[in-house]
């Protein structure tokens, strides 16, 4: 089930992490994910956790390196989808929705 184009949504929150403790920047990413899937009614706060965990979890495994690839690709206006690690990053995100009750984005009331 493909909700939200979770690449793009990867990307951006790696340039717009806060500044923390390094030991807090994971749980920051963490909490700022469950928040907005809240805010956004995509998930309750049970399901956005376990989304948010595991969709993080899977972003903290890309090398620097493969950031520096994709941002390459995306200055060069190449898609970046049929790179391996891409192709393997977005199959291990999909399977962070399974059995998690998620809804379409909503705008906050």
């Amino acid at each position: 089930m493909k909700l939200l184009p979770v690449l793009p949504l990867a990307l951006a929150a790696l340039f717009a992490m806060p500044q923390a403790n390094a030991a807090d920047i994971k749980q920051d990413n963490i909490n700022s994910c469950v928040n907005g899937a809240v805010k956004y009614k995509v998930a309750d706060k049970s399901n956005a956790t376990k989304l948010c965990n595991c969709t993080i979890g899977v972003r903290s495994n890309m090398t620097i390196g493969q950031m520096w690839e994709i941002e390459s690709y995306a200055q060069d206006k190449k898609d970046p989808s049929n790179l391996p690690y891409v192709k393997a990053m977005q199959k291990d995100l999909q399977q962070c929705t399974v059995g998690l009750d998620l809804k379409k984005p909503q705008k906050p009331a």
